[in-house]
């Protein structure tokens, strides 16, 4: 028999079972998956069918609770050898909406997750440690790989609209823009930047699966900035001949408990 052919005719016999399994209700199928622990997650109110359906509450090991899930699958994925699904819900009351999709070999990957967090749910995201933001951010994962790795396979951005930092003094950091993605040496990237603000920021900071990290970013005081803006500045770094300031840092993140 010939190669495509025995391809098709798995296709078919898998979607059949498919189709089969999709008008279960989703709530059995959930209890079978736990019975048989093929999955750590738990799931709380599910409703639906394995086709189209929710769940009130996901609880993930060491991860947020997702409220409010939804998700409705794609049959045409099926074509290709994998379960792809789109999804919506609420993570701390931020709604979020995306892709997942699983292929033959068990990988499961997000795309094209976007999400708008507010400014305290962003500083309890981060648990940032000291000061004050102010602005949204918004979120797009264009892709991640979701598996046991350190550090995940993802390119996404984030974009910091009406940025605004308070430690001392609320400074005013216009739209910050940071670009994500890996690098050939098993690193993330992050790419920093920002337009009308009284600080310009360029540089860049990164990750490795060790949880060590770098950082080299440059401040430049803009015109509208205050005389104490600029000076709190001397506290991280000496002024250079351009009237920049450069923050070069290395360590460990489990410093500040991630």
């Amino acid at each position: 028999m010939h190669i495509k052919t025995r391809y098709y005719i798995l296709i078919a016999v898998l979607s059949y079972l498919f189709f089969m399994m999709s008008s279960l209700p989703a709530s059995k199928l959930v209890s079978l998956a736990e019975e048989n622990k093929l999955t750590t997650a738990k799931l709380y109110g599910v409703y639906g069918s394995l086709w189209n359906g929710g769940a009130e509450q996901i609880n993930i090991p060491n991860q947020l609770p997702i409220t409010n899930l939804q998700w409705s699958l794609n049959p045409a994925s099926l074509l290709f050898a994998k379960l792809s699904s789109e999804v919506s819900g609420n993570l701390k009351n931020q709604k979020f909406i995306g892709n997942i999709s699983m292929n033959a070999f068990g990988t499961v990957e997000a795309s094209d997750i976007r999400a708008r967090i507010s400014s305290p749910i962003m500083q309890e995201l981060i648990q940032m440690p000291l000061g004050e933001l102010g602005g949204v951010f918004n979120l797009n994962i264009e892709s991640i790989v979701l598996d046991n790795s350190p550090i995940p396979e993802l390119t996404a951005s984030l974009k910091w609209n009406s940025a605004k930092l308070t430690i001392a003094e609320t400074v005013d950091l216009g739209h910050v823009n940071i670009a994500i993605k890996p690098n050939s040496a098993n690193q993330l990237v992050a790419t920093i930047s920002n337009l009308k603000g009284q600080l310009s920021l360029d540089g860049t900071a990164s990750v490795d699966d060790k949880k060590l990290y770098t950082l080299n970013l440059r401040i430049t005081p803009e015109e509208n900035a205050s005389s104490d803006i600029t000076q709190s500045l001397s506290l991280f770094s000496r002024r250079q001949t351009d009237g920049s300031y450069l923050i070069k840092r290395k360590g460990n993140l489990r410093e500040f408990g991630m």
